[in-house]
């Protein structure tokens, strides 16, 4: 016993059923001949209603007819058991296939209850649905159970029929049509397609297989297929086309027709077979790979924004038809289509793009995401001045030299560089340098050079060098008619005074003793500055200048009494080497070896006082060898 639902009215009006259907699924019918042994089979349909039962659709089992008036005003057809089977059904007059709402005319009644199997449309009737589980002991069946009110029609309405199989078993069941209406059996067509995969320009059609799907579900039409119209509508042509048939491109579409004869050889109709190939979208013969520099890093992972679509003018390249492109990206085993493929931020992965022609024969390609990082780090340094080359309005660098300390003694080859003024230029490529092995700083300026490396996956790095242009510290030659000192002055950083070039001997420290000098003396300035890049700035300057002293005399006597005036023989302007003094017997008295400058206060060589009197010296220095007598007073 079926289920039943009272429903009201409100609950009814509330509630919207739809359902798409695919018209593959539906048996077209243009002649008025009774169709025998049809079968409801298990579809995907589960939402087909009739108008009185939208809570309780149909089941699955389904058989779809749809026919087309050609003339006529009244239309009824009959579902016939041939079995006591209990059948339903749901019509629709001018159908939309792809939102199908409840039916307008139909049956859910139980045939046992009601004591009639047969369902359908009558003219005599004038419900227009009945209920699920409609019976005769309720009353709320129709005057001949399972039959409900015929269409009015008119030419090109078209009416689509739903059989329902409730029971479990099945024995077929016929339909038959009736009323005035003449059902429309002129030309109809079905296109079939298909994919260009192999590029030959030809495809293959298989005839049976279309033979089958264009029949009914019972297979009960015998199918032939001609080239022409002619020949398909006359019920004796035998010039049929043999399967497997195969066209070219250069004939698609094809067009061929399909005779339809019934069981019992009587001509039925004649179906137009549209054959199509269409072009599939040519791969290309290389893989595809898109390498960009990262731009920034996120959660640990260097990332990129790529524009997808810089490959769709090459694709397009070998095709004849537009190709129409989708991207999609992989994510746990699914795909996710990529909704703005010109702006794609990504780290490293391989995304899909999908090439179809009028959204059909799609190809998939695959593009490889590639984030690179040059290997050379940005870096800052300083290029000794002293490595410079000095003309009369400043320093000329060779930036040439500093390409190993850039590279980090990397292959040269592997990179592209560029010297530019600035940063801005460096990152707009623009006033590049032209004669790096030639760049002018002018005096008291620092220069900061932005030097761009490139890999040979255009990544690049931008490294700064400063180039300080100081001119270089020097000192004239001194000539001192004082008799006095003269004072090295303080040197700039970097600077160093030795007595010897190549900096060796003493290094003459500023404001000490030694830094007091007397001539004639050579002076040697050196400098270096360490920029901690020993390879890149081991460069140095040498310079000198000499003292020369004059109008010194020899004090002819001192007088050691402890007063603090001329206790002491100041030989300090000349530069003694070695000094020997004597006695007026010519025996010798004192010596100093070694470098002498006012250590003589009248003692003898065992540091006893020597008498006052007249003494001798002999004495060589760096002015000379000088003697002559000096007198010794106490």
């Amino acid at each position: 016993m079926k289920k039943i639902i009272l429903l009201t009215l409100l609950l009814v009006s509330n509630l919207i059923h739809s359902q798409r259907i695919n018209i593959d699924d539906v048996i077209v019918i243009c002649s008025n001949q009774q169709v025998v042994g049809q079968t409801p089979q298990s579809t995907n349909y589960t939402t087909l209603r009739t108008p009185c039962g939208p809570f309780d659709p149909l089941s699955s089992s389904l058989a779809l007819f749809y026919v087309e008036i050609k003339s006529g005003s009244t239309f009824t057809f009959r579902i016939s058991p041939q079995a006591a089977v209990d059948y339903d059904f749901a019509s629709w007059k001018n159908p939309n296939f792809d939102n199908l709402g409840p039916g307008d005319r139909g049956s859910q009644n139980d045939g046992m209850d009601a004591g009639q199997y047969d369902i359908g449309l009558s003219l005599t009737e004038t419900m227009l649905c009945e209920v699920p589980g409609a019976s005769r002991w309720m009353g709320n069946t129709a005057t001949v159970p399972g039959l409900v009110r015929y269409y009015d029609v008119q030419p090109g309405d078209g009416i689509l029929i739903a059989v329902n199989r409730w029971s479990t078993t099945d024995a077929g069941f016929t339909l038959s049509f009736g009323g005035n209406a003449v059902l429309n059996c002129d030309l109809i067509e079905k296109t079939y397609e298909q994919c260009d995969i192999n590029y030959d320009e030809k495809e293959i059609f298989d005839l049976d297989l279309i033979k089958t799907e264009i029949n009914n579900i019972d297979q009960s039409f015998t199918i032939d297929f001609f080239e022409t119209e002619d020949e398909a509508t006359n019920s004796t042509s035998t010039t049929t086309l043999s399967s497997p048939y195969t066209i070219t491109t250069e004939d698609s579409p094809k067009s061929i027709y399909a005779r339809f004869k019934r069981a019992n050889g009587l001509y039925s109709k004649t179906m137009k077979i549209n054959l199509v190939i269409n072009e599939t979208p040519k791969k290309p013969k290389e893989p595809l790979k898109y390498a960009l520099c990262y731009e920034e890093i996120r959660n640990k992972e260097k990332i990129a924004t790529f524009d997808l679509t810089k490959f769709e003018s090459k694709l397009n390249e070998n095709n004849i038809g537009a190709i129409d492109f989708t991207y999609f990206e992989p994510f746990n085993d699914t795909i996710i289509k990529i909704n703005n493929p010109k702006k794609y931020l990504s780290s490293k992965r391989n995304i899909t793009i999908r090439m179809t022609i009028d959204e059909k024969c799609p190809v998939d390609i695959p593009l490889q995401l590639i984030i690179n990082d040059i290997d050379v780090k940005s870096t800052s340094f300083t290029y000794s001045e002293f490595c410079a080359t000095e003309i009369e309005t400043g320093l000329v660098y060779d930036l040439t030299k500093t390409i190993s300390t850039l590279l980090a003694n990397k292959n040269q080859d592997k990179y592209d560089i560029q010297f530019y003024p600035s940063t801005e230029d460096a990152e707009n490529e623009t006033n590049v340098i032209e004669n790096p092995a030639n760049y002018l700083v002018s005096y008291y300026h620092e220069q900061i050079i932005s030097a761009k490396i490139t890999d040979q996956n255009t990544c690049p790095t931008v490294s700064e060098i400063h180039l300080p242009a100081t001119p270089r510290f020097r000192m004239k030659d001194h000539l001192n008619t004082a008799c006095e000192p003269y004072k090295l002055p303080e040197l700039p950083e970097g600077y160093a005074y030795y007595v010897e070039p190549n900096k060796q001997g003493d290094n003459i420290k500023f404001n000490t003793p030694e830094s007091f000098l007397y001539g004639p003396k050579t002076i040697y300035i050196y400098a270096k500055k360490d920029y901690g890049l020993p390879q890149l700035n081991d460069c140095s300057f040498e310079d000198s200048f000499t003292i020369t002293t004059e109008g010194c005399i020899i004090s002819k006597g001192i007088s050691p009494n402890g007063d603090g005036l001329n206790d002491n023989w100041d030989l300090t302007p000349y530069g003694v080497v070695n000094l020997k003094i004597f006695n007026r017997y010519g025996i010798e008295v004192y010596k100093k070896t070694g470098g002498y400058k006012n250590e003589w206060y009248g003692q003898g060589s065992g540091s006893t006082l020597l008498p006052s009197g007249t003494y001798w010296y002999y004495f060589e220095s760096i002015k000379g060898v000088y003697s002559g007598w000096i007198e010794l007073i106490h």
